[in-house]
């Protein structure tokens, strides 16, 4: 969204100069994130639920109808919603493309590696083999103290969220239908005060609230400048 306060002549065309340079645009419309389902838990793996689906038929019944609204009003525009891990995969079916946000290795097989790039890759795979519809992973990450080290990789450490990240990316590149990710979150952030949050904080930034790198803004650099 693009937000100006100008006026006259000048306003006009300092708005045509932005608008000529930044591009700003509506890529698809989202009517839903992380909507909760019954029986929801933080840590639930991915999967098909015949059971979970059945539960949440009125989630479906309601996201389906905000989705065909979305189209009512601009059929130029693709329309999704962003799906918690774990949430009933049915709720994905009337969405142009499935976004997912995801946290293998993190709330989920937290400090198995190996078992969460599995568990990510057969998920995916599962997926695309039901909907055949290109996916984007809308969020990743894991929290990581700036400045904590160990081997091997433990969890909260700059090397284990560079290994987190790698695995992510390297799963998405084997696969076509992958159309795009999003690393949740650019920088350390003010967060509530809870067991999941250090100091308050939510530390899965790739920077420090102070724009310092961590390992893992190194790991994302060598994959975008291949």
């Amino acid at each position: 969204m693009l937000g100006l306060a100008l006026s006259g002549v000048a306003g006009a065309a300092a708005v045509d100069v932005v608008a000529r340079e930044n591009h700003p645009a509506v890529v698809m419309w989202c009517v839903a994130n992380e909507p909760m389902p019954k029986g929801f838990a933080v840590g639930a793996a991915g999967g098909s639920d015949p059971t979970k689906e059945d539960m949440n038929k009125p989630g479906k019944e309601f996201l389906d109808t905000e989705m065909a609204r979305a189209r009512e009003l601009d059929p130029t525009r693709l329309v999704t919603i962003v799906t918690v891990m774990g949430g009933p995969q049915n709720w994905m079916e009337q969405a142009d493309v499935v976004c997912m946000n995801r946290y293998w290795g993190w709330y989920t097989l937290g400090g198995q590696l190996d078992k969460a790039r599995e568990g990510l890759g057969a998920e995916l795979d599962q997926i695309w083999d039901r909907f055949h519809k290109p996916i984007i992973m809308t969020e990743f990450g894991a929290d990581t103290i700036p400045g904590y080290h160990g081997k091997p990789d433990v969890m909260w450490t700059e090397e284990y969220q560079a290994q987190y990240i790698r695995f992510h990316m390297e799963e998405a590149e084997a696969r076509e239908f992958v159309a795009g990710m999003q690393v949740w979150n650019f920088a350390d952030f003010a967060a509530v005060q809870s067991l999941m949050r250090v100091g308050g904080i939510n530390h899965k930034g790739i920077f420090t609230r102070v724009r310092t790198p961590k390992m893992a803004a190194h790991v994302l650099r060598e994959f975008w400048v291949k």
